[in-house]
């Protein structure tokens, strides 16, 4: 059966409302493609497909929506001005992990949690994932593209809107990695939405071979439960939270 259209917007499709299949009105990114290149940046930038949650992110957090090239529904970007935003984070489960090696597909041919296959629908899934023992071994065969990296989804409401939707970052950060288990601990210990804030953090150091080095990394810090008045209006992350995780 076909679904109920209006025919006033035949004419003028244009016109028409769209309508977005995600559950996310928009996604935090830490860097941007130029001239085919990954470059990391100093502030967030976010990606929609809404028209006014553009607008109102770049009047929370500077710049402008934009469009920029991609097959996805968020096609607007906010090059934004905030390198740190207070974010609502509902609990331990909104923060998901695992590691993953994408194929050409756009999915991954090889998902695991360090130790064992988790896929439901791969037919090695509780079986032993083979992966590297240590992890600078990890870190080499992720970098040779030949094994997973980490596979991180932090689902969260801006606190300074959080009647604006579900915003969500994804992460294959290795320091983000590290400080997991502590921010679930910390998320465990909130008992419900948690305040937090969610930074680009400047790292810096010279290697051995006296190469000078600086990058971004995300970090997820939790300050404790939002106030009852945010509280009172929060909707559920977790109500509506997508079944899979990633």
């Amino acid at each position: 059966m076909a679904p109920r259209t209006l025919r006033v917007f035949d004419n003028d499709p244009s016109a028409r409302p769209k309508v977005y299949s995600s559950d996310f009105v928009g996604r935090f990114r830490a860097g941007q493609k130029l001239n085919g290149r990954p470059v990391g940046l100093s502030a967030w930038r976010i990606t929609t497909g809404d028209p006014e949650v553009g607008k109102a992110v770049a009047n929370l957090y500077g710049g402008a929506p934009q469009s920029w090239e991609t097959s996805k529904e968020d096609s607007l970007e906010v090059l934004t001005e905030a390198d740190a935003v207070k974010v609502i984070v509902d609990g331990p489960d909104a923060v998901s992990f695992r590691m993953a090696l994408y194929g050409m597909t756009g999915k991954p041919i090889h998902a695991c949690d360090g130790v064992e296959f988790t896929d439901s629908e791969d037919p090695r899934v509780g079986q032993p994932c083979g992966c590297p023992q240590t992890l600078q071994e990890r870190k080499a065969v992720a970098k040779a593209g030949h094994g997973p990296k980490p596979d991180q989804r932090v689902e969260f409401r801006l606190a300074d809107d959080p009647e604006l939707g579900k915003f969500k970052l994804l992460t294959g950060s290795w320091d983000f990695m590290k400080a997991l288990e502590g921010v679930w601990r910390e998320l465990e210990a909130v008992g419900g939405p948690a305040l937090c804030t969610l930074s680009l953090e400047l790292v810096e150091f010279t290697t051995k071979a006296g190469v000078d080095v600086s990058y971004r990394k995300p970090v997820l810090k939790v300050h404790g439960r939002v106030p009852a008045d945010v509280d009172a209006v929060l909707p559920s992350l977790s109500k509506a939270a997508d079944p899979v995780p990633f």
